[in-house]
């Protein structure tokens, strides 16, 4: 706008150009324009959500991680110090989370297996 264009505005209208240009300026530091460009690249959209995603995933895993291993050592601590009735509820508490926690191969013993020996043993033995 032109000095002269200015003068001849109503201080309402300076007012309203004045609110324009914060929102402009509002609208340039939250980036709006990068955010519309990403919307309108469809692949460069899917591969950034895939990255999120993949960090949000291990931060989860991370994090849930040390919260559980935090639990466990106050447990061990609340029930080293012998405190009647809180140490034995402790014990429980351990002992529940010790086996929802624990590895798969450490819930189940592996099978023993039978050698042919001992299966042709085993059937003799039964007649």
């Amino acid at each position: 706008m032109t000095k002269k264009q200015t003068e001849q505005m109503t201080p309402a209208q300076k007012e309203k150009i004045t609110q324009l240009e914060k929102l402009a300026d509002r609208l340039e530091r939250m980036r709006v324009g990068d955010y519309v460009t990403n919307l309108n690249k469809t692949s460069r959209l899917i591969w950034l959500n895939l990255v999120s995603g993949i960090a949000r995933g291990v931060g989860l895993t991370i994090g849930a991680t040390l919260v559980i291993a935090i639990i466990f050592k106050i447990i061990s601590a609340l029930i080293n110090l012998n405190v009647p009735y809180l140490s034995d509820m402790m014990k429980e508490v351990q002992a529940t989370l010790q086996s929802r926690y624990q590895p798969v191969h450490q819930q189940h013993p592996p099978r023993q297996h039978q050698s042919a020996q001992d299966t042709s043993d085993s059937v003799q033995d039964s007649l």
